[in-house]
């Protein structure tokens, strides 16, 4: 028996990487393919892209004020 598959609503994706590696399988697959002429699905592309920032916001809410300003400098 395999690993039943999580589903990438019940996590916050920046918590593990497989979680984030998920997340954007399912990104590549909603964006269509222009060789299979099959088009993008702008509702599941709409709401990965919300999770991603709902998540990632969340994120840095939890991170310490250490990391932060880390994060702040690296960024200049």
């Amino acid at each position: 028996m395999g690993k039943k598959p999580f589903d990438v609503n019940d996590v916050n994706i920046f918590t593990h990487p497989k979680y984030m590696k998920v997340w954007a399988q399912q990104f590549n697959k909603a964006c269509g393919s222009d060789t299979f002429n099959v088009a993008p699905d702008m509702k599941k592309l709409r709401f990965l892209m919300d999770k991603f920032v709902i998540d990632y916001n969340y994120h840095l809410e939890q991170l310490g004020e250490e990391e932060w300003v880390l994060i702040n400098h690296m960024k200049k």
